[in-house]
């Protein structure tokens, strides 16, 4: 019995399966299992990393006018230096550093020699710059490191010079930009400026150094201006005089005042600014201060260091020594103000005989063989050889530090 009923259950099975398709949407229908059909993504096909191209060394030489420009074994004014070049050197670039100040080259007509320049020195062998696109092509292999300047360090910056910060790199970064010489100095100032005895035995190799050795890089690297005269440097001049066109050699000027024509002239890198002993006579400190704000900030818009000094003593009786005093006080805070460098000159020569002051009490004192750059402990009891040995251990601070 129980087979007789299986053909009829079968069919009841089969009927409700295709009631049940009718029911069914017409894509369930299609496709009985609903899917989303896959994505054909295309699967990213690794690659290597480019590998850069080594860029052929290029060849340049020093910039025309340059001397006595120091390869360093590492990037930076901490780095050691191994030579002392100039324009006559050949070289090649392969590395820069990472601030793009510095490059590393080999000195070819030197045995080879591997070390770093300052960028701002090196020209095409046809003296064209090199342009930044073409040396940032170049790999780093270097980090730069600046000595940085106190009182301890071992560059050793004196007691009567201040003022000496990283400040100065930038202002001869942007006279560099405005085509200065590296080694250019300008005089600027009075009679006490403009006068023979001072820095002029210097260019023309009059100079005895003894134990002041170590001054013979910082001769040979502004060598070529120690002699020159200049155009904003004259007797009984006031601070007022080097910003009046009236003053100025119009043969050479034109209607420049003698600060700009001097500037132009002489594209320096740094200039010794001395007034001061003529405006304290009789003149205000007030008209004093704004002229030689005018003189600084005109120095700094060009990209000229300036390096301020005291004014010496007056041996003319008590009311000049006094306004001497009030003077100087202004004199070394424009130059904080301005966080430029300051000789105290006066502070060298209180304790010199007669105050290292002549017999007219008005003029630095003159050794009797005339030698005011023979640095003997003689002559150095006289203001000018005074003034060219502190003039000169400031230079060399700045050098060592600031110009590479």
């Amino acid at each position: 019995m129980k087979n007789c009923h299986r053909p009829a259950i079968l069919l009841f099975v089969l009927a409700c399966l295709l009631a049940a398709r009718t029911l069914l949407p017409a894509y369930a229908q299609a496709n009985p299992i609903a899917t989303i059909p896959p994505t054909n993504t295309p699967r990213p096909t690794p690659t290597t990393p480019a590998t850069p191209t080594p860029l052929v060394p290029i060849a340049v030489r020093l910039c025309s006018d340059c001397t006595r420009v120091r390869l360093r074994a590492s990037p930076g004014t901490a780095g050691d230096v191994l030579l002392f070049l100039d324009s006559t050197s050949e070289m090649l670039v392969t590395g820069r550093s990472d601030d793009d100040q510095w490059v590393q080259v080999i000195v070819v007509n030197q045995d080879n020699t591997v070390g770093w320049l300052a960028a701002q020195y090196i020209r095409y062998p046809n003296q064209a710059p090199v342009d930044s696109a073409t040396l940032d092509a170049f790999p780093v292999v270097g980090e730069t490191v600046n000595l940085t300047p106190s009182p301890t360090s071992a560059v050793g910056i004196p007691g009567f010079v201040s003022g000496i910060s990283p400040h100065l790199s930038a202002i001869y970064s942007k006279g560099q930009a405005l085509g200065n010489h590296p080694n250019g100095l300008s005089r600027i100032g009075d009679s006490i400026t403009a006068s023979p005895y001072f820095l002029t035995p210097l260019g023309r190799g009059s100079f005895q150094l003894g134990e002041y050795g170590d001054l013979a890089g910082v001769i040979g690297y502004f060598s070529t201006s120690f002699a020159n005269a200049s155009m904003a440097a004259a007797a009984g001049w006031t601070a007022d005089k080097v910003l009046n066109a009236a003053y100025a050699n119009r043969a050479y000027c034109g209607v420049d005042t003698p600060l700009l024509c001097e500037y132009k002239r002489s594209r320096p890198a740094v200039a010794i600014i001395m007034f001061g002993t003529n405006d304290s006579g009789s003149g205000s400190t007030g008209a004093f201060e704004d002229n030689m704000r005018q003189i600084i900030q005109t120095s700094l818009d060009l990209g000229v260091i300036p390096v301020l000094s005291t004014i010496p003593p007056k041996t003319m009786g008590e009311a000049q020594a006094a306004r001497v005093t009030v003077f100087n006080q202004s004199i070394r805070a424009l130059a904080q103000q301005y966080a430029i460098p300051l000789i105290d000159y006066y502070a060298t020569m209180v304790n010199l005989p007669n105050q290292g002051m002549s017999s007219d009490g008005l003029h630095p004192s003159v050794p009797p063989d005339g030698g005011t750059c023979i640095f003997t402990p003689v002559n150095l009891q006289y203001g000018y050889t005074m003034r060219n040995l502190t003039t000169l251990q400031a230079l060399d601070v700045i050098w060592r530090l600031y110009l590479a």
